[in-house]
C-alpha cells in the first residue's frame, strides 16, 4: 500500500487544484445550461401562440374570433386563402341545428347587412369591417324536407 511519503514530491499539491477547476468549470456550465432551460421553458410557455396562415387571413378578413370577443364563439373554415391580388377568401360549411346555422353565422361576425338573393339557394350580403369590404356569399344545400337546408356553404371575399 502506498502512503504519502511514497509518491513524488509536488504530484499531491498539482492534482487537487486541477481537479478543483474542472469541477468548477463543469458545474458552472451545469448551471449555465440548467437556467438557459429554465429561460426557454418559460419563454415557450408564456408567449402567446401566433396566427397561422389561416389566421392570419380571418384577421385580414376581419372573421378573426379576436376581433368579435362579444360573441363568444366562432366559426372554423374550411378553407383560408390571400389570392395575389391582395383578396381574402374563406369558406365556411355551416349546418342547420340549434349550434350551427347561417343566422347564427352572421350574428356571431356581426352581419347586419340586407341580402341580395341571386338565386333560390344563393344570397350574398356585403358590408365593410374597418378598411376591408366583405362579401359573403351563401349557398343554401336544399334538404328533402319541405323549407329546409341541409348544411350552407358560406364563401367570404375580403378586399381591402
Amino acid at each position: 500500500m502506498a502512503t504519502l511519503a511514497d509518491r513524488p514530491e509536488g504530484e499531491d499539491h498539482e492534482q487537487g487544484p486541477r481537479r478543483r477547476r474542472w469541477l468548477v468549470w463543469f458545474l458552472a456550465l451545469c448551471v449555465v445550461w440548467t437556467l438557459g432551460a429554465f429561460a426557454w421553458a418559460a419563454v415557450a410557455l408564456l408567449t402567446p401562440a401566433g396566427d397561422g396562415p389561416e389566421g392570419a387571413v380571418e384577421r385580414k378578413a376581419g372573421m378573426h374570433h379576436d376581433q368579435h370577443p362579444s360573441a363568444g364563439r366562432y366559426y372554423v373554415p374550411t378553407y383560408a386563402k390571400v389570392e395575389k391580388d391582395g383578396t381574402a377568401v374563406l369558406r365556411y360549411k355551416v349546418g342547420n341545428g340549434q349550434d350551427s346555422s347561417v343566422e347564427d353565422f352572421l350574428r356571431t361576425y356581426d352581419i347586419t347587412a340586407e341580402p341580395k338573393r341571386t338565386s333560390p339557394s344563393k344570397v350574398t350580403y356585403s358590408d365593410h369591417f374597418g378598411d376591408v369590404r366583405r362579401t359573403f356569399t351563401i349557398i343554401y344545400n336544399p334538404s328533402p324536407k319541405t323549407g329546409g337546408y341541409d348544411y350552407a356553404r358560406i364563401t367570404v371575399r375580403a378586399t381591402p
